[in-house]
């Protein structure tokens, strides 16, 4: 019961921390500033500075409407105006108008006027944009860099066990360590170009560690989904789509085959405004677990089989993803999932329920001339796993608990239009009723990025 209670906790904790502290969300009135603004700028349509004006706090109320009608007046009385064209295709964009987009940032890439920074920004935005109106699109982001943890081989906190139910004292210890990473992830839709905007969306994922000291502990994952997004009924509910897919995942843990899955699911979106998005699901994976991947659990005194928190058997996972930007620079992303995993031991089946939360703020880069903003994204993860049974190797008596908090900060900072940085700070912690799976980890990584 404390882990259902705990876990909106961590969320309103999240919101309100970075809410209060976010100066955006402090603004008093700012509609009564918009009209004010509205008001002069129609008796006054060369005042280009107040349109500007009135344009910039018309986006940063989302009132994207407001701010392309003034700029289409400025370019009424001035054609030549490049910087109103760069700023009305970026408007429309925001819409989801792209091939208009596209075509006004042309116009101001090719009618010149444009200042160096307005041209990086425009080269930095105009490739993505364009990409948007193709019927066939892929998108790859790779990810390469060096991590270190604090407790890489995952040691109890206390160097403590318990093997049939009496306290073992280790004389090994926790391992600090750093590896080597590689992350690549691809998106790939292809419209059906049926005036629905159905389309069928590709998702892969690569991943992959290498230890410095325990190799053993380097890992492999290789995870992909295939379905098509259907809409339901784009003129009553343009934002309503279903996406039925099929999934599957191999995964290696120190050059051996550990774990391989394979199953379906079911998701439904939900985009109830420009701002606001959500999206239950549901799927069913059938995985197989290595019983002997080459190495013991960590008590040592059993077969790594018996203690491990995956086994082979079937999951059933249901969840609600949600996102919500309060304001352009902010958006709020969470997770709720429930999953109920079956293996044929009772001590290894389990229910599971996970809660996720995460803020992105986009800041501006120190310096203009970088053409995309930057992302800071602090986050919080709460996962409490119980499992059927005890597990009489361990303790008897005990059915093993585990209640996990993790937080942390991940970093995004794009240098040119492909390639930039990106880290990540995190501390997890899982208070275990056990003290065999008692553990905490600081982790720290950063590295370059290439975005195409």
């Amino acid at each position: 019961m404390f882990a259902y209670r705990a876990a909106p906790r961590l969320l309103g904790a999240l919101f309100a921390a970075f809410a209060l502290s976010s100066p955006a969300l402090a603004q008093e009135d700012p509609r009564a500033e918009q009209e004010r603004l509205a008001a002069y700028i129609q008796h006054n349509p060369t005042d280009y500075d107040a349109t500007y004006r009135y344009v910039l706090l018309s986006t940063e109320l989302r009132d994207y409407e407001a701010g392309i009608g003034a700029l289409e007046r400025m370019l009424m009385f001035n054609p030549n105006l490049s910087r109103a064209r760069k700023e009305l295709g970026f408007l429309y964009a925001r819409l989801g108008a792209y091939e208009i987009s596209a075509q006004h940032l042309r116009n101001a890439l090719a009618e010149g006027g444009l200042d160096p920074v307005q041209v990086a920004q425009v080269e930095a935005q105009l490739p993505d944009i364009e990409k948007r109106t193709q019927a066939n699109r892929l998108y790859l982001r790779m990810h390469v860099g060096l991590r270190a943890q604090s407790n890489a081989n995952f040691f109890p906190t206390n160097n403590l066990f318990q093997v049939g139910g009496v306290g073992v004292a280790s004389a090994a210890s926790r391992k600090g360590d750093i590896n080597s990473f590689q992350l690549v992830q691809a998106a790939h839709d292809l419209d059906f170009q049926n005036a629905r905007g159905d389309q069928l969306e590709t998702r892969v994922t690569g991943y992959a560690t290498e230890q410095f000291r325990l190799p053993q502990y380097s890992v492999a994952l290789f995870a992909g989904s295939v379905g098509p997004r259907i809409h339901i009924a784009p003129d009553l509910y343009p934002g309503l789509s279903i996406k039925p897919y099929v999934t599957g995942a191999v995964a290696l843990l120190g050059g051996s085959n550990y774990l391989n899955a394979g199953g379906a699911g079911m998701s439904f979106g939900a985009e109830l405004s420009r701002d606001l998005w959500f999206e239950p699901g549901a799927e069913w994976r059938a995985i197989w677990v290595d019983p002997s991947p080459g190495f013991l659990g960590y008590t040592g005194f059993s077969p790594y089989s018996t203690v491990s928190t995956l086994a082979t058997g079937d999951v059933v996972t249901g969840y609600l993803s949600s996102s919500y930007r309060l304001t352009n620079d902010l958006r709020l992303e969470g997770r709720v999932a429930y999953t109920r995993a079956w293996a044929g031991n009772p001590q290894q089946s389990s229910d599971q329920v996970d809660v996720q939360a995460m803020l992105r703020l986009e800041v501006d880069p120190p310096f203009p001339i970088i053409p995309r903003r930057w992302t800071l994204a602090p986050y919080g993860r709460f996962t409490h796993l119980a499992f059927d049974a005890a597990n009489p190797v361990i303790n008897p008596f005990v059915a093993r608990r585990d209640t996990v908090w993790i937080g942390g900060l991940m970093v995004d900072l794009p240098i040119t239009p492909y390639f930039g940085f990106a880290g990540n700070v995190e501390y997890a912690r899982n208070d275990s009723n056990l003290p065999n799976f008692k553990t905490d980890n600081v982790s720290v990584s950063f590295g370059p990025t290439a975005k195409f």
